[in-house]
């Protein structure tokens, strides 16, 4: 009896020092970490004081495919949304990640034609075509995920690591032979547009006289990022305004995020300066001014027709980007994007009414994360239910307006718009835009549902930089001097 207590007693103390310690590394490894923007916003002192300066942080999309971006772009979902420490093995790299170019969106296993890496590259380092090795059964097919929307499967090489998790590989992969090879010219125009806002913003502070210092800063790119507020810092300011390209903060992005990066760099500049203080202030998301509600109005004005028929009804979706079921609860994003759609209802009914329509109703959705994969409650209403809702109501023109993005990017080019417009006349999933799109202007999709009209008005386009600059000034200007 005394040996079976002990034996059941060493159990119970090793069982318990093992969770003790476990418990405590998951509480340490993933507790809150450093500045909280998210606390510093709600009680911040806004007054500018002496020389200021601003940095504006965004997420642009490059032009042209490039694996570094893809990298952060991954990494920063694996440290932010996935805890320690399943990020530490989730997503491992399980060998070299190839796909077959001619057959990239296959979902189902296939007998591939070619095989290519990350690079574009179609033999190994051995000179050796990817596909023979397939052939000789040294590739093995991986199928998609049953937790991603319109997933595609791929290929692993198995016998040498590829240098990067698979799941940022994957998504490298398809980018390049999805994303960008399907653009004209395998152009993206998010980079551009986004900073070419950004720096007309910056321009009409200085123009002002309100700021002395102005710089966007790559929120994917620690590098840029520094270099950018090292270079506001240098210039003699005593107050840093730190604001974004994204139209309403989260915690995911802002916050918690890019923000709390910002934040480190500036207190090493202090400590290399001497220990200088710099005051930092947050300004108002931009999805709050007055600026904001008329790009968007002007916009949904000019990209949707007048009604097809007299009496005809409107039905307009504000689109939102959005966040997984899982974040809506804890990201304050969802207690700022309400009275940001709130705002803009009477503007968009006020429009679309001077059109000519009647009966106009105005509702948000989400374009992401609210399909019945990601979202098998039916938490979260997806812009493509209330297109179906206003198809079968027989409502006459549906207009959808993706108010979180003020420049194209594969997010409305493709992953977001699959989720809305499969199974639509002529539509299929993955499709690029025809290859003399202009992207000085927005790039209008129109469908039918069951006789109703639908349209996605896109983004404001290249034309529109000095308005949307606008926005980001506004932001900055409503702060008290």
């Amino acid at each position: 009896m005394l040996v079976a207590f002990r034996i059941v007693w060493g159990i119970l103390w090793r069982t318990l020092v093992f969770c003790l310690v476990a418990g405590l590394g998951l509480w340490w490894m993933n507790r809150p970490q450093g500045w909280d923007a998210r606390a510093a916003l709600e009680t911040q002192d806004t007054k500018l004081e002496g020389e200021v300066g601003v940095v504006i942080v965004t997420l642009a999309m490059p032009e042209k495919f490039d694996t570094v971006f893809y990298e952060n772009f991954i990494d920063k979902l694996f440290s932010s949304v996935i805890p320690w420490p399943i990020n530490a093995f989730a997503g491992v790299d399980a060998g070299t990640a190839l796909l077959d170019p001619t057959q990239p969106t296959a979902s189902t296993q296939i007998k591939p034609n070619q095989l290519a890496d990350i690079w574009g590259r179609t033999t190994d380092i051995d000179g050796i075509p990817w596909v023979e090795k397939y052939r000789k059964g040294e590739v093995r097919w991986v199928p998609p995920s049953s937790t991603i929307p319109h997933d595609i499967g791929l290929f692993i090489y198995p016998k040498r690591k590829g240098g990067t998790r698979t799941a940022t590989a994957k998504t490298m992969l398809k980018a390049r032979h999805i994303y960008y090879d399907r653009l004209p010219s395998g152009f993206l125009p998010h980079e551009s547009q986004t900073y070419g806002a950004i720096d007309s913003g910056l321009n009409q502070l200085r123009a002002k006289g309100l700021i002395k210092a102005g710089a966007a800063a790559d929120g994917f790119n620690p590098w840029h990022m520094e270099n950018a507020i090292n270079e506001v810092l240098d210039s003699g300011i005593d107050t840093l305004v730190l604001s974004s390209s994204q139209p309403v903060y989260s915690d995911f992005e802002e916050l918690r995020g890019t923000f709390r990066k910002a934040h480190k760099f500036i207190k090493a500049w202090e400590t290399r300066n001497g220990g200088k203080k710099i005051k930092i202030v947050i300004a108002p998301h931009t999805g709050s001014q007055p600026a904001f509600q008329k790009l968007w109005t002007d916009h949904l004005t000019r990209t949707v027709p007048a009604p097809s028929q007299p009496g005809e009804r409107a039905h307009v979706i504000i689109s939102l980007h959005g966040l997984p079921p899982s974040l809506v609860n804890s990201d304050s994003w969802s207690q700022r994007h309400p009275a940001v759609t709130k705002a803009l209802e009477e503007k968009f009914k006020a429009a679309m009414t001077a059109k000519g329509y009647s009966d106009v109703t105005i509702v948000p959705a989400f374009e992401g994360f609210a399909d019945t994969i990601e979202d098998p409650k039916n938490v979260l209403v997806s812009v493509r239910e209330e297109i179906d809702r206003a198809a079968a109501g027989k409502v006459g023109t549906v207009a959808i307006v993706p108010i979180e993005f003020l420049a194209e990017n594969t997010d409305t080019l493709f992953s977001h718009a699959g989720l809305m417009f499969e199974g639509f006349p002529g539509y299929s999933v993955y499709e690029g835009p025809p290859a003399n799109v202009d992207w000085a202007e927005a790039y209008v999709r129109e469908f039918r549902k069951d006789g109703t009209r639908v349209f996605y008005t896109g983004t404001p386009g290249g034309n529109y930089t000095h308005e949307i600059g606008a926005i980001y000034a506004e932001a900055v200007a409503a702060l008290k001097r």
